[in-house]
């Protein structure tokens, strides 16, 4: 058991000591990105509160694979982000700089990966594929859910301190963008299944050069909101 949640929260723990690198100029205190990261992990229950009495979709083709993917993943797991992250900053004196909005996203979806993974690694055991399926996750999953969160917390910075001509797009955009990135995520790969094996193939060509993708762009949003709070 050691082990399995040992290799479940590895990934999440590397991603937590790299925003908190990132934001050394005027750091959060410990207690609040803690916090962050429990509101994560209540995400995830309200997820599951939310979604366990409706059926679930069937996976038959690409399109209902989408479907799934958007309805049972990037729609609700996002909102209930958001609504976490709108709970944890409405009254937190440290919000503050650009910079925070990723900070304390990031956190909350990192606590959300780290309790979905240790569910999945668990559920692994029975047939020996947790390490697998730890392995793959961590290189995939969790930074997804980082990266979301990069997306999330900068348009919920900008509609904090920047244009208020702007608030009401960005708040939106702050749900839409990693909706979209999301449900997008889960659908290539979702998908894959229902798919000719060629046609599988170079899905997931596209889904590796996407994902590497939204990586330079979520870490390129890092360095735009650290720029403009140095200035």
């Amino acid at each position: 058991m050691f082990w399995i949640i040992s290799a479940a929260l590895a990934p999440v723990v590397l991603l937590f000591v790299y925003i908190l690198v990132k934001d050394m100029r005027q750091p959060e205190p410990l207690k609040w990105l803690f916090r962050a990261l429990c509101f994560g992990v209540l995400a995830a229950l309200l997820d599951i509160m939310v979604l366990s009495p409706l059926p679930d979709i069937q996976v038959t083709d690409w399109l209902s694979a989408f479907a799934n993917a958007f309805l049972r993943a990037g729609i609700p797991e996002e909102s209930a982000k958001l609504l976490m992250l709108w709970l944890l900053l409405r009254r937190n004196p440290y919000y503050d700089e650009r910079l925070d909005g990723i900070v304390y996203a990031t956190c909350i979806g990192l606590g959300f990966a780290g309790f979905e993974n240790i569910g999945y690694l668990f559920q692994g055991i029975e047939d020996g594929s947790w390490l697998s399926i730890g392995i793959s996750r961590a290189l995939f999953a969790v930074p997804g859910h980082f990266f979301f969160g990069v997306l999330m917390g900068f348009f919920y910075a900008l509609a904090t301190f920047s244009n208020p001509r702007y608030r009401r797009l960005n708040f939106f955009l702050a749900w839409f963008a990693p909706v979209m990135a999301h449900g997008l995520y889960d659908g290539i790969l979702m998908s894959q299944s229902t798919l000719p094996n060629y046609v599988s193939g170079i899905l997931m060509i596209v889904f590796l050069v996407g994902f590497n993708r939204l990586r330079k762009y979520s870490l390129s949003l890092i360095d735009r909101h650290q720029h403009k709070d140095s200035l």
